[in-house]
């Protein structure tokens, strides 16, 4: 059977999946990779996680290894709804959704929302794995570019008005707005509300992905954008970077119509949510193990933020620059137009044994061959220095032959 000859056309638009090899090469031990952007597992309580689990089963053991409701389940909607309100968007049980994961929040989001050819803003560079989602329900791109402070405001107001000239509406707005994968930056309070001004202007609604956002080392947390407007902005989250991957739990909160409607598709994505992994985090939660695990993660992800960006300015050329992030796990690196860190890559790996993200992949035109990305989260301290060094030699090497 030649399977090729029975794809749906979908499957064309995906391209190739920068993800799968990016979580590939952190399985190899001999290469110090910078390219996923994991979670150390040193900042899993993992004593706590055990006990809780064991009291899960021996609590509620039958219900949380059944089958649960597709939003998911009262208790932890309960306290999703509590934790929104908390962080600034006042919200209600029913307008919450568990999802199995953030991308699982944003692929139901354009499942519901997207048809093939819609079009969807996106800042770039943008997170691969959204591009991915929107690139398999066939939709269609505006890039807006970030700087240091996010996406820029009159950018996208000039990209809306040049959309509406061609009588074209995107069906949303894609933001990390909190130390932003890949870039690292964070939209000022400023830009936020400017950019909820350009967003109701135009009529066209926001997800904000907030992944990232409670991993801050120091500064103060601009407000949410749910919290800016609730009826406009979708907001989605996970518990992937707080707690752990492995439970897969993520979550949407909107207003109560678009949650219907989402749990509505949900049923033809996975059903429900995994139910013994709500019961985990629900205990979690409840017990303060987020609030000491988050401590300890912002600990532990600062100072390997200190030594990246500590090993980048001692041994980087000074013809490159790079992102100051105040939180989360990565670092942008901008590098002198000669380097294409695409073609770089095979032979990072090979002759150093350092791997990144090669800037193309945070594209969804393939362009910014003079970024990568940096994630600092994943490798030992003592990696740190020793890959940051390395690399820099590589790229030092290949503009030296350049010049000449």
């Amino acid at each position: 059977m030649k399977w090729n000859t029975l794809y749906s056309s979908r499957i064309d638009s995906m391209g190739h999946s920068d993800v799968a090899e990016m979580l590939k090469l952190a399985e190899q031990p001999e290469i110090i990779s910078f390219a996923g952007g994991l979670p150390d597992p040193a900042t899993f309580l993992l004593e706590e996680i055990k006990e809780t689990f064991k009291e899960v089963l021996a609590q509620r053991g039958r219900d949380a290894l059944g089958y649960g409701p597709t939003v998911g389940i009262t208790p932890f909607r309960e306290w999703l709804a509590e934790h929104m309100t908390q962080s600034g968007r006042p919200s209600k049980v029913d307008e919450c959704l568990v999802t199995t994961g953030g991308i699982a929040a944003l692929d139901l989001i354009c499942k519901v929302l997207l048809d093939p050819g819609d079009i969807a803003i996106v800042g770039e560079p943008a997170y691969l794995a959204a591009l991915h989602v929107i690139k398999s329900y066939q939709g269609r791109f505006a890039g807006v570019p970030l700087d240091d402070k996010g996406m820029q405001p009159d950018v996208l107001k000039s990209t809306l008005e040049d959309l509406r000239r061609e009588s074209l509406r995107p069906k949303f707005i894609y933001l990390v707005p909190s130390f932003q994968n890949p870039s690292g930056v964070t939209l000022s309070e400023k830009r936020r509300k400017r950019i909820i001004e350009i967003a109701v202007e135009y009529n066209v609604p926001i997800i904000e992905d907030a992944a990232y956002r409670d991993l801050r080392f120091e500064g103060q947390a601009p407000p949410l954008l749910a919290s800016l407007d609730p009826q406009n902005v979708i907001h989605i989250n996970t518990f992937s970077k707080i707690l752990n991957p492995g439970v897969r739990i993520g979550w949407v909160t909107a207003p109560q119509e678009l949650i219907e409607t989402l749990a509505l598709a949900k049923q033809g994505q996975d059903q429900c949510s995994t139910t013994i992994g709500q019961y985990v985090a629900l205990a979690f939660a409840s017990k303060g193990l987020i609030e000491r695990q988050k401590s300890r993660a912002v600990e532990i992800y600062r100072r390997k933020r200190d030594a990246m960006l500590a090993a980048l300015e001692n041994y980087f050329p000074t013809s490159a620059y790079w992102t100051k992030p105040q939180g989360g796990f990565y670092t942008w690196v901008t590098l002198p137009k000669e380097i294409d860190t695409e073609a770089l890559l095979p032979r990072s790996i090979e002759d150093v044994s350092v791997a990144y993200g090669a800037g193309p992949s945070f594209y969804h035109n393939r362009s910014g061959k003079e970024h990568m990305r940096l994630c600092y989260s994943y490798v030992p301290d003592s990696q740190i220095e020793e890959g940051v060094r390395r690399l820099a030699h590589l790229v030092s090497e290949i503009l030296v032959d350049t010049k000449y």
